[in-house]
């Protein structure tokens, strides 16, 4: 049995999944193919579902259900409401996109639940308190569930107008950074300090917190709700400018930060962190687990996922690498196999995206006209070029979903070159020069050089670097000491594994820098094209795709 779910055409992060019965074969965010980040604008994400249809070698008859992860008849009158095509969900599959002879089974699964169900049912726990917090669902902004034996109870909710995520985007474009780039706002906390009180936002032993917003006022009003706050505090909003950047022959934004814009981050981000401890433990205490399971677009704040793992309330700790409304997708189409019956795979990995042969890459580069060399052995070849200082563009395997780049699409550097933060920021990102990276770190290695270290595959814990190793890594150590690892193990990422141990075996280091394979303001890239792109675009050193190297001059590769 298939079943395809869905997010998208409301909001951000469309994207498609497609289980059959209680295994994930397929899953692709729509910008990975359409090369729009986030898939703003309500996006039907069309080409994902081709892509998963094509990977399975099925048509739209042979599944059997759709699931859409958005409720119309729960959205109510203070949002915008679902566009009239969603009365009619057969428009949404026309058959000259989608060949068929009838559709599948259609059923709408709410937002939240969406959210829940990617968390609860691939999490390795039995039972778990389950705690979605996002800019909104349909009629709410926070949910709080008990999972337990298989199924989803909601414990309660907090209405979509009192919105941590909203409020956190508020201060994010207040700061001078898009709405949709809230881990910009969380990197920037860190240089300032939480000066600032917001009266509105209070903790509350019920439901975790609550804000005093009318109600009644239309979503679209708050926002400016939060700025007549900032206002008050005395706090402008940064403005950016445009400068022309001589290499890429385009005009870009640039920022420049006011002490009172770092510190508007750190006050943000130090009530954010206390509302999400208080969520947990309120729904540790209403569950009577000290397991949790996290989603939602909040959940990637890998800043407050680190002090929630250090608060003493949780035991155990699952969160969805693609938290975001693209996990959505997957939990909507999880809830109805799990309805069904079927037992849900725990995730272990999550390279479910599309993947390229060797003679794929080839066709792609003699079709570039460009020169290229296999390798034997790519992770030999790739960690002597990163023992060396040189940065490396490393393509393989099936593409990650979520926004965490996880060592199959990823650009790598050596932490300890002098100063590689600084140039992979500038040279080869093009992006904001404070912004840090993180590491992938051998797991087993990983306790020696981290604080309270645990396992963290998706990269979406903060913890501390242990202050006597900082300087080895410099590279990877934020300006507050904390890091962002990746753990790294040879279950989930064989070929990636071998790579940080043959770099280990040269240089005693036990990981790797680890960034996103994307300039600044692109989505991670998916294709052998898209890698090729963003290559000789950047200041990468050497393309590594599968068992094929490109470089960019002379070599003795």
């Amino acid at each position: 049995m298939y079943i395809l779910g869905i997010t998208g055409p409301l909001g951000h992060d469309a994207a498609a999944c497609l289980m059959k019965e209680g295994r994930i074969v397929a899953m692709v965010e729509e910008e990975r193919l359409s090369r729009i980040p986030h898939s703003p604008g309500g996006l039907m994400p069309y080409l994902a579902i081709e892509h998963c249809l094509n990977k399975e070698e099925i048509s739209l008859d042979q599944v059997d259900y759709i699931v859409l992860s958005w409720d119309k008849g729960l959205i109510p009158q203070t949002k915008i409401p679902l566009p009239d095509i969603f009365d009619d969900v057969g428009s949404l599959f026309p058959k000259s996109k989608f060949p068929h002879s009838k559709l599948p089974k259609i059923e709408v699964i709410d937002h939240h639940l969406a959210h829940a169900a990617s968390a609860y049912y691939f999490s390795p726990f039995e039972e778990a308190g389950v705690l979605v917090v996002d800019g909104a669902g349909e009629d709410c902004s926070t949910t709080l569930y008990h999972g337990k034996n298989g199924r989803l109870n909601k414990l309660d909710s907090i209405h979509h107008n009192e919105s941590l995520g909203e409020f956190y985007a508020t201060v994010t474009e207040y700061v001078g950074f898009d709405w949709n780039d809230p881990g910009k706002t969380m990197g920037l906390a860190s240089f300032g300090e939480p000066v600032y009180e917001f009266p509105r936002i209070a903790l509350d032993d019920v439901k975790g917190y609550s804000m005093k917003i009318d109600q009644s006022l239309h979503m679209s009003k708050v926002e400016n709700v939060w700025k007549k706050e900032f206002v008050r505090l005395g706090i402008m909003p940064n403005i950016s400018t445009r400068r022309y950047n001589p290499v890429t022959y385009r005009m870009s934004e640039h920022l420049e930060f006011d002490a009172v814009h770092y510190n508007l981050a750190a006050s943000a981000q130090r009530k954010l962190e206390e509302c999400y401890m208080n969520l947990a433990k309120v729904l540790m205490e209403r569950t009577g687990s000290r397991n949790l399971c996290l989603a939602g677009g909040v959940a990637l704040n890998c800043v407050a996922n680190g002090q929630l793992r250090r608060s003493g309330h949780v035991d155990g700790l699952f969160i969805q690498p693609a938290a975001n409304d693209a996990g959505a997708a997957i939990g909507a189409a999880a809830e109805v196999a799990a309805r069904l019956g079927f037992a849900i795979e725990k995730l272990v990995s999550n390279y479910s995206g599309p993947s390229f042969t060797n003679d794929q890459i080839r066709a792609t580069l003699d079709h570039l006209g460009l020169r290229y060399k296999a390798v034997n052995d790519a992770t030999e070849t790739a960690s002597q070029l990163l023992t060396e200082g040189q940065t490396v563009g490393w393509f393989q395997g099936g593409a990650e979903y979520g926004p965490r780049a996880l060592g199959n699409r990823s650009m790598l550097a050596n932490p300890s070159v002098p100063d590689i933060q600084n140039h992979m920021n500038n040279n080869v990102k093009f992006r904001e020069g404070f912004r840090p990276f993180g590491p992938s770190v051998l797991e087993e290695e990983a306790g020696e050089w981290f604080e309270d270290m645990h396992s963290s595959r998706f990269m979406l814990q903060s913890f501390d670097v242990k202050p006597n190793k900082r300087s080895a890594v410099e590279g990877v150590v934020h300006v507050d000491g904390s890091s962002r690892p990746q753990t790294v193990t040879k279950e989930t990422n064989a070929r990636y594994y071998k790579l940080i141990s043959e770099f280990r075996k040269n240089t005693g280091i036990p990981m790797v820098l680890n960034t996103s394979f994307n300039l600044r303001g692109e989505p991670m890239v998916n294709t052998p094209y898209d890698a090729i792109r963003t290559y000789i675009m950047g200041a990468l050193d050497v393309l590594v795709m599968e068992d094929i190297v490109l470089v960019k001059a002379d070599s003795n590769l």
